[in-house]
């Protein structure tokens, strides 16, 4: 059996309110998102690292990985150095913060919209950065986890040239679809590099009631051995816990 997130702004809930709302409705874990700096900063503090173990504690439902909106900036600052600076910095404290709240790995957001693909240049500055940031998700086994917009070709590229195993892609199911992938597809041609994996269906819809091939993943995810975390950022309807209570429900169907 898999173990199943969700993400707080799924069910539209700050940290301490979307773990026990998860671990009510029977998930075993939250993907926390980060929006500020200062978040991770706080995390680092025995204060910061022990409230939210104690959320989790009480709620009976863990911080399963961190999502790093603050990285954002990475993508904005088009290769500002100072910039580029910055957010090595603050993937390597991300990780220091997961590792503190038991977690897995940290996402790191990098969209390109409009082309889908970097250009050559962006993924060179990409690699290099993320070369610095491998010995510390090394050390403290912590996957960190670029979900983007980009093609498989493009992500192995990424992937060999970084050349850590603890580096990789957060696969999304959904996303792939309205990026133009095909969701299959794009576990298949990466398995190793897949280290977490977000669940939704398409155009915002219950899963199962939109486009994503489900039994399809559900061999996709069995063939390339994936193991770890299937992390919802499912739409949240009209009432966001009862849509995450259908959701759960429909996925242990379909995956398990």
């Amino acid at each position: 059996m898999y173990k199943y997130g969700i993400r707080n702004g799924t069910l539209q809930r700050e940290w301490k309110e979307a773990l026990e709302a998860a671990g009510e409705i029977g998930f075993g874990g939250v993907e926390l998102t980060v929006k500020e700096e200062e978040e991770v900063d706080r995390l680092l503090t025995d204060e910061g690292r022990d409230e939210v173990l104690g959320w989790a504690h009480d709620a009976g439902c863990q911080a399963s990985s961190l999502s790093i909106g603050a990285f954002g900036k990475y993508k904005r600052g088009e290769g500002d150095t100072a910039v580029r600076a910055e957010m090595i910095e603050v993937t390597k404290k991300s990780v220091k913060a997961c590792k503190a709240l038991g977690g897995t790995g940290i996402l790191l957001p990098y969209f390109e919209r409009e082309h889908i693909d970097i250009t050559d240049e962006e993924a060179e500055r990409l690699i290099a950065d993320m070369k610095q940031c491998a010995a510390v998700a090394e050390d403290l086994q912590i996957a960190i986890c670029l979900e983007t917009s980009f093609s498989s070709r493009l992500l192995k590229r990424i992937c060999d040239g970084i050349g850590s195993p603890y580096i990789g892609v957060y696969q999304d199911i959904g996303n792939a679809l309205h990026f133009g992938h095909d969701s299959v597809e794009l576990l298949m041609a990466l398995p190793k590099e897949t280290l977490m994996i977000h669940i939704k269906d398409s155009d915002r819809a219950l899963l199962g009631d939109g486009k994503v091939d489900f039994p399809g993943c559900r061999q996709a995810f069995r063939d390339i051995g994936y193991e770890g975390w299937l992390v919802f950022e499912t739409a949240p309807g009209d009432d966001a816990v009862e849509s995450a209570r259908k959701n759960l429900a429909y996925a242990k169907e379909a995956f398990d």
